[in-house]
């Protein structure tokens, strides 16, 4: 059964209840439907919504759409797409897609081919080949597999494939427990930030969940020109079949 989040009071009663079954588990749960609300500088831009999903053979699919408001809405959704197969210390990425509106010329395909260890970019009918690393993700599955990883580390690294750059991602936990209020629901996170700045301040700020899956609650983008871009969650519905 799928449980709404957003601004229920007895839901947080709930997961009160629920908080050392949802802390002391480690794999994520059947699907899950989240919506961000997107910010610039302060200024609303619109919503991040996302399905994360888990077959019966343990492949997973994830959908991440951006779709902006007023003026924004004119550059059309913004859909990042990722698939592969669970595994031992957590996902891995099979195929990536990234996609602007009805611009298919900006329309980017990464292959991960592990076999062969070749990682496989094409776009504006263009091919890259790179030699493909262990322990790699892609945009929007890193952010999933935080759930894997093992925050007593003084450092968090893996490899990722933007569509645009295969570089390394690093990132260090800043502090256990702070809150992050999100309409009537404060979430206990932990604060992990990038080694990567920018203009002397990290790249990228993530809370992560304490309670739930280390879902991020609140994802913060420093640019190269100063402006922030903000993602806050606003809504959750978690399929709980299993526990």
């Amino acid at each position: 059964m799928k449980r709404p989040l957003p601004l229920i009071k007895w839901l947080v009663l709930f997961l009160g209840l629920c908080q050392s079954l949802l802390v002391s588990s480690k794999d994520l749960p059947n699907t899950l439907e989240l919506k961000y609300e997107l910010t610039q500088n302060g200024e609303l831009l619109g919503a991040v919504i996302e399905k994360f999903t888990i077959d019966n053979v343990k492949k997973f699919h994830i959908e991440s759409a951006t779709k902006g408001i007023g003026l924004y809405a004119l550059f059309g959704d913004r859909l990042l797409i990722s698939e592969g197969m669970f595994v031992s210390d957590g996902l891995q990425p099979q195929r990536f897609e990234l996609h602007q509106g009805n611009n298919l010329s900006k329309d980017i395909f990464v292959d991960f081919d592990w076999v062969n260890g070749l990682l496989v970019t094409r776009s504006k009918g263009n091919e890259i080949k790179e030699t493909l690393e262990n322990k790699t993700q892609d945009l929007i599955s890193y952010l999933y597999q935080l759930n894997y990883e093992n925050f007593d580390e003084p450092l968090i690294e893996f490899m990722a494939a933007t569509g645009k750059k295969y570089k390394k991602y690093q990132f260090k936990v800043i502090e256990k427990k702070t809150e992050i209020k999100s309409g009537d629901i404060n979430y206990e996170t932990t604060l992990i930030q990038s080694m990567a700045e920018k203009d002397g301040k990290p790249e990228i700020q993530i809370w992560v969940s304490n309670k739930l899956y280390r879902l991020p609650i609140r994802i913060r983008y420093q640019e190269k020109n100063g402006t922030i871009i903000e993602q806050t969650l606003v809504q959750a519905n978690i399929d709980f079949n299993g526990f």
